[in-house]
This record gives C-alpha cells, structure tokens and sequence, in this order.
C-alpha cells in the first residue's frame, strides 16, 4: 500500500510538472510577439507547448515534429502558402485554425499527429497526403486542389471525421478504384464526411456527398438548411452541446467568435448597470 500511495505522489508531481512548464509562444509576422517565423518558434518551444500564429500570410515551409499545438487566429487570418510542396511536414503535434495552400504541389504531409479545423484550399498539388505512420483529420474543409483532396502514397494510415472534402481537381479522397479506401499501401478510414468524388465508397459511417452549400466560395461557414448541419459523429458535440456539424465550424474545438452568455442588467436610479460575461476561442 505504501509503494503504492509513492508511486501516485510521482505521477502528481509529473503531471504538475508538465502543467506548469507548458508555455503559449506568440508567433507574429508584424514583429509583436516573440518569434516572426513558425519553424523559428517550433525549434524554440517544448512539448505541450501552444504555439499561437496571429494574422498575416507566412511564406515558409513548416515541420512540425513535436508534441505541441500549432494555432493560427482563423483561417480567415492565419494562412501558411508559398512555393513548397508540402507546405506543412507534420509527423507530431497538433494543427488548429489555420489555412493552408501550397504553390507548389501538396498542402499537408501527414505522418503522426492530428488536424482539427482547418482548410486546405488552393494547392496546386493534393491537399492532404500521407506516406507513412498514422494521422488524424477532424472538422476540417478541403477544397479547390489541383490534385485529390485526400490521398496516400507507399503507406501510412489516416482517420478521417466530420470533413468536408469537395471539389478538388481529380478525386476528392483516393482509393483502390474497387469501393475500398486503400491506395499503393495507405488507408483512409473515412466516416461522417462529405465528399464529392471519391475511388472509395465501402465502410464509409455517416458520409454524404452532396453540396455542402457553403456561404461562398471562400467563406466556408454552413447554413441551417446545410446537409452537413448536425450530421457530424454524435460523440463529438458541438460548444452549444448539439450534434457536430461536418466541416471546419463543427466539433469541440470549433472556433467560437465572442458571445455573450450571461447578461445582468441592475437599475440604479435614472440610470442601468449592464454587466455581460462573454466567451471566445479567437
């Protein structure tokens, strides 16, 4: 009893530990935060670290290969482009909020780690691509690439959730042409998405392929009368508590702009006290 009781001491000093030493790096291209370079901040932080992009365009072809999040102010704001291919090499970590193009050829390398909410639009090549190791896609808009949405190469394993994969140049999620999502060595596990054409079509929980009807061609917000409102994995809510929706503005970690959900109005006199508590993920 008594090794035991040590041994869960430890692991509450490490958990602290980690806790305590975790940092938020502020990556500004304007020059206000520490580093005007992702990949100068990524070398710098440590594991469990936030690495936090504030607006602007980075003309830089970033690895990410550490267990630390990489987020950006929006994908209406934060975008990674230049003439790379990939843009992003992600093996760890990670990636949250941002757009992502690439001039060049491919989006995003995927090996390791996961990718929630963010757009992948505008690559001349494929948006996303793996080739080895396993990742993870959530909520996330794929569109408008030269070459397939989602795609693997030689190997590797993606998990694909509450994705909107549309209108990409020559397939929008590659499989074996067969109804089955493997391709050269890779598998894409695909379920509550929406694509549009797409070489795999077995197994595939809960995906649709009809049009998303975004806002418009470059705001990607969903209507109500979306096929893809609430049509996301019911285990993954959205911030209100309702069934995700498919697409970057659903899930748990769905951006949330500041909303005021607790008002307190308090006369006092001729005049009324207005206290409001509001909340952001921006």
């Amino acid at each position: 009893e008594k090794i035991m009781k040590t041994y869960f001491i430890i692991f509450i000093l490490l958990a602290l530990t980690n806790i305590c030493f975790s940092n938020t790096i502020i990556v500004d291209i304007n020059g206000a935060g520490q580093f005007t370079s992702i990949n100068a901040a990524i070398q710098a932080a440590t594991a469990n670290d936030t690495v936090k992009v504030w607006p602007g365009t980075y003309s830089e072809q970033v690895t990410l290969n550490k267990n630390l999040t990489l987020m950006g102010s929006g994908y209406e704001n934060t975008i990674i482009n230049g003439s790379y291919s990939p843009t992003v090499s992600m093996s760890s970590g990670k990636l949250q909020w941002l757009m992502i193009s690439s001039l060049a050829g491919t989006g995003i390398n995927l090996s390791g780690g996961i990718i929630k909410n963010c757009v992948v639009n505008g690559c001349t090549g494929s948006g996303i691509a793996t080739s080895s190791g396993s990742g993870q896609i959530y909520n996330c808009v794929i569109v408008n690439n030269g070459g397939s949405g989602i795609i693997g190469y030689s190997g590797g394993f993606l998990t694909v959730v509450n994705c909107i994969v549309r209108f990409n140049g020559s397939t929008d999620i590659n499989g074996d042409g067969n109804g089955n999502c493997y391709y050269y060595g890779s598998k894409i596990s695909l379920s509550y998405s929406n694509y549009g054409s797409a070489t795999c079509t077995q197994g595939n929980q809960g995906c649709i392929t009809t049009d998303p009807v975004f806002s418009t061609t470059t705001d990607f917000h969903i209507s109500q009368g979306s096929p893809c409102w609430d049509k996301g994995n019911q285990t993954l809510q959205d911030p209100d508590g309702s069934q995700s929706d498919m697409g970057y503005f659903g899930g748990p970690d769905c951006p949330i702009y500041p909303t005021v959900f607790e008002i307190h109005i308090t006369p006092s006199g001729n005049t009324i006290n207005l206290q409001a508590k509001g909340r952001a993920n921006y």
